[in-house]
């Protein structure tokens, strides 16, 4: 632009456009100039009209060529992106405007629950029975299955009967197929209990062991949990306490100890398995009669046997 040129600004003549307001506040006729009055009017919308076509031209001259256009207006937050959702006062955002989640509380560092029945075990023996008659036989093999229950670190309860002659000893988990070798640590024929130890005891290190209750009282409700035949899962049965009374044991047959009788199905496989009144352990059930014979009438070894058996092995 050429600073010596000088801006034209138009001059307007406010006489020569405006009409005179005198005739409408006459008495004799208020709209007796209204036909002079539009022309004037329109006279003066044209007028006006060509000075700003005029005046246009020198406004766009004397606009400075380094100026630069005023910024838009940036358009307002809702219309670009959405509003940000509200965050708990203890959920901050973070340096790439993610938010931070809290350090993790007493209650969500825990560790996850263990399954049901966790520490109650499937029990797979195979053994070598000798042949007393015969002595000069080797004998034959076997194998066979029952159930075991974790009564105190790496140490499970099971039947004497269920590990008796065994050249391999194995200890399955709930819902876990892995095979986890395992030797007899003490075992008792006379009462028909046994205690096993894995030989590596990694897979059980955060199972809780069984707690033991007291004798159950006549009509009362248990259930028989193990690993009967009829299936490869872990199976419970339900009954009420029936009889407490003083038997043989079939395993030895020797003498008589207390026994408690429940009409809960046991059946082979069961043997070794708890039977558990109000989460704790009221007995290990261990023999039956078949279907032949009486129905519904299995026996348990109940918890002062246990008692007696576990303090007797603590010195060896």
């Amino acid at each position: 632009m050429n600073p010596n040129r000088k801006l034209l600004r138009p001059r307007i003549d406010i006489k020569c456009v405006f009409p005179k307001l005198e005739p409408f506040v006459t008495k004799e006729s208020p709209f007796m100039y209204l036909p002079n009055l539009s022309r004037t009017w329109l006279g003066f919308v044209f007028s006006f009209s060509l000075l700003s076509v005029g005046s246009g031209q020198d406004a766009a001259d004397s606009t400075p060529e380094s100026a630069e256009a005023p910024p838009a207006e940036a358009p307002a937050a809702s219309d670009s992106a959405p509003t940000p959702p509200l965050l708990p006062p203890s959920v901050a955002p973070g340096p790439t405007g993610q938010p931070s989640l809290p350090p993790l509380g007493p209650r969500m560092a825990q560790k996850p629950k263990q399954p049901p029945f966790a520490a109650i075990v499937r029990v797979e023996n195979q053994s070598w029975n000798p042949n007393y008659q015969t002595p000069w036989n080797a004998g034959g093999s076997s194998g066979g299955n029952g159930t075991g229950f974790l009564v105190a670190p790496n140490q499970f309860l099971t039947n004497a009967h269920v590990v008796s002659n065994s050249r391999l000893l194995y200890i399955k988990k709930v819902d876990d197929p892995t095979p986890y070798e395992a030797e007899i640590l003490h075992i008792a024929h006379d009462c028909d209990l046994a205690l096993l130890q894995l030989k590596d005891d990694t897979a059980f290190r955060d199972v809780t062991p069984l707690k033991f209750g007291g004798i159950p009282q006549l009509n009362s409700t248990v259930i028989a949990v193990g690993y009967p035949i009829g299936g490869q899962r872990i199976s419970v049965t339900r009954g009420v306490v029936s009889r407490i009374d003083f038997r043989s044991y079939a395993h030895s047959g020797v003498d008589y100890h207390l026994a408690v009788q429940v009409d809960a199905a046991i059946n082979p496989g069961n043997s070794g398995g708890p039977v558990i009144q109000e989460g704790s352990v009221v007995g290990v059930a261990f023999q039956g009669y078949s279907g032949s014979v009486a129905q519904n009438t299995g026996y348990m070894i109940p918890t002062p046997v246990i008692f007696r058996f576990l303090s007797d092995v603590k010195d060896g």
